[in-house]
């Protein structure tokens, strides 16, 4: 009886702490990545929304509106050096963003690993 009872509350509390653990281990990208992310959310999903699409907040305000990251045409040609550019100087209504090389790097693994598609 003792070892059913045993067994019951260690199958709870891994149920419990797997339940809690889990979501965030399968939301961490890793390194750059997450870097990425966070660097995203501050500057980018004001414009271009959480899901790339153009679409956030300030978005309707904007002309031309913010770009489309979800799009597969959006990813035609090296779109790394014209990221990494815009970032850099800006692009009408786009502001400049005074942010290092690596942290550029960074918001572009990101969008490449959350909206391209392959």
């Amino acid at each position: 009886m003792k070892r059913k009872v045993s067994i019951i509350i260690l199958a709870t509390f891994l149920a419990i702490f797997l339940g809690n653990i889990l979501p965030m281990i399968t939301n961490s990208y890793g390194g750059e990545v997450d870097q990425g992310k966070t660097l995203f959310d501050s500057k980018c999903v004001i414009c271009h929304g959480a899901n790339g699409k153009g679409d956030g907040p300030a978005a309707a305000a904007l002309n031309p509106p913010p770009r489309d990251f979800s799009s597969s045409q959006f990813w035609q040609g090296n779109m790394d050096q014209e990221i990494a550019d815009t970032i850099r100087n800006g692009l009408s209504p786009m502001p400049a963003f005074d942010l290092s090389d690596g942290e550029i790097k960074a918001i572009i693994d990101y969008m490449k690993h959350t909206f391209k598609s392959n």
